[in-house]
């Protein structure tokens, strides 16, 4: 009878302490909801975040909302099922159809890509499929990006026209699109079938991904595809033809299946996934890759990094218009994913240094508003004059609520300049010089605005004031000789 009273004892002991764990837990979860649910809504507020997210811990959902139009013309809001682009987050794809098929013995990881293309130029003969795969190969992108909207066959044509690389192969880091349009090319000979038709039979259908697709004619019928806008909100009519390091469309629910199958192996081995989340090597050492002060590798498709003890791995999609990120801490289990259709206003880094802390160490600070983004809502609500009083008044009196960064104002000046807003771009390159008075390229920015709008003399004291920060500016003493020659003609 005693030594049931101490076994039943123990057992109230066991289940109490367990309540307590699940309480404590749940507490947690909620301060960690309600944190998620202010940041969130702080940043769309802010013009920091229009999209869906979704955060979870070992599959199990924390938080998951939609936020903003997914058309500004029509009021339609966004939801968990709006299609997106996901831009470079199609590499997880590209290099995850390269895993299966290593799993199906049709490759290994350093087979050289000459065992599979015997026909293609010597040059690419001792690039190995890993190299192409954490962007080791030597292939850059310099030919690439000169081409208006490629297909891959566009871009094998340059590749078969040049005679060599410019990196040699594994001895340098270089973020080529131009090497994951190789592998798309590999998946196509090994499997016989188009890439586009690869991901659907092997990922998309698998997982249930039903509003996931790359294919041209069924991404141009998309009903629920979200439209994006540039960084001042204007339409953006963005169309993908690459695919590999791109081309793909769609929803957080279906990037919810893909994540999940991820955690749960359901599309290759856990030995074969390591690879994917291990940092790829260089000749003489591991890939270094520095952002955001923090230093990056690359693996197959992901970007794995080590920060206070924990290990994460992660890839972002970036155009003009649609932003994309998946996220993993896999010391925690946390993982997160993000939408967006407003691509330049999207304030990652602010993000994601916010997320990571509430979901740590159930912390919450307001994250500093990117001042691009309140001079944008500013001249998007009032008169020009008006709008440049208030953000001057809020640069100089809440200074400490704003990222204020001269390359992001020089990029937002330019992005109106060339939409033909020159009054507005004026007004900002104004503000960059006077908030970086010692900026050469500030100067010679605003000069070459006070030039496009026939204002010689402003612009000729700009391009002065720039040459005097930097006497080697070529460009300034070049436009300011290009000036006193429309001067003279002027004159006569």
């Amino acid at each position: 009878m005693k030594h049931q009273f101490w076994s039943l004892l123990l057992v109230l002991l066991f289940l109490n302490s367990c309540s307590d764990k699940s309480k404590i837990q749940l507490d947690k979860r909620n301060i960690q909801i309600q944190q998620l649910d202010s940041l969130f809504n702080f940043s769309h507020s802010n013009g920091m975040f229009n999209g869906a997210v979704l955060v979870t811990k070992n599959d199990s959902i924390i938080y998951k909302k939609a936020f903003g139009y997914a058309n500004e013309k029509t009021k339609e809001k966004i939801t968990p099922e709006s299609v997106f682009y996901i831009a470079s987050v199609s590499k997880q794809f590209t290099a995850m159809g390269i895993m299966i098929l290593k799993e199906e013995g049709k490759l290994s990881f350093d087979d050289k890509i000459k065992n599979f293309f015997p026909n293609y130029p010597e040059y690419l003969n001792s690039i190995t499929i890993r190299q192409l795969l954490n962007h080791t190969s030597g292939l850059t992108d310099r030919e690439y990006y000169q081409l208006t909207n490629p297909n891959n066959q566009d871009v094998l044509e340059v590749l078969m026209k040049q005679d060599s690389l410019e990196l040699k192969n594994g001895e340098t880091f270089r973020y080529s699109n131009s090497g994951y349009v190789m592998l798309a090319l590999l998946i196509e000979k090994l499997s016989g079938n188009s890439i586009d038709q690869f991901w659907n039979q092997q990922i998309f259908e698998p997982l249930e991904m039903k509003n996931t697709t790359a294919t041209k004619a069924v991404v141009d019928q998309i009903p629920n595809k979200v439209i994006g806008y540039n960084l001042i909100g204007e339409k953006i009519d963005y169309k993908s033809s690459v695919m590999g390091p791109g081309g793909i469309y769609s929803t957080l629910n279906d990037l919810e299946k893909w994540n999940r199958a991820i955690n749960t192996n359901k599309l290759v081995s856990s030995k074969t996934l390591d690879e994917a989340f291990k940092n790829g090597k260089l000749n003489e050492g591991p890939i270094s890759i520095s952002m955001n002060n923090q230093e990056y590798g690359y693996g197959f498709g992901w970007m794995p990094y080590v920060a206070n003890g924990k290990k994460y791995v992660q890839h972002d999609g970036s155009v003009e218009s649609y932003r994309s990120l998946i996220k993993k801490n896999l010391t925690d289990g946390y993982d997160y994913i993000f939408l967006t259709n407003q691509g330049g206003r999207l304030a990652m880094e602010e993000l994601t240094t916010s997320i990571d802390l509430i979901l740590e160490k159930t912390q919450y600070t307001v994250p500093k508003i990117p001042i691009t983004n309140k001079i944008v809502m500013a001249y998007r609500a009032t008169d020009i004059i008006t709008a440049t009083t208030e953000i001057k008044n809020e640069v100089s009196n809440n200074s400490n609520n704003y990222n204020i960064d001269e390359n992001s104002l020089n990029r937002l000046a330019y992005t109106y300049f060339r939409n033909d807003q020159i009054n507005i771009a004026i007004e900002i390159f104004k503000l960059n010089t006077e908030l970086y008075s010692k900026s050469s390229n500030a100067f010679d920015s605003l000069a070459e605005s006070y030039l496009s709008n026939n204002q010689l003399e402003l612009s000729k004291e700009n391009y002065l004031k720039s040459l005097e920060l930097n006497p080697q500016n070529t460009n300034a003493k070049v436009m300011l000789d290009h000036i006193k020659k429309q001067q003279t003609v002027s004159k006569n």
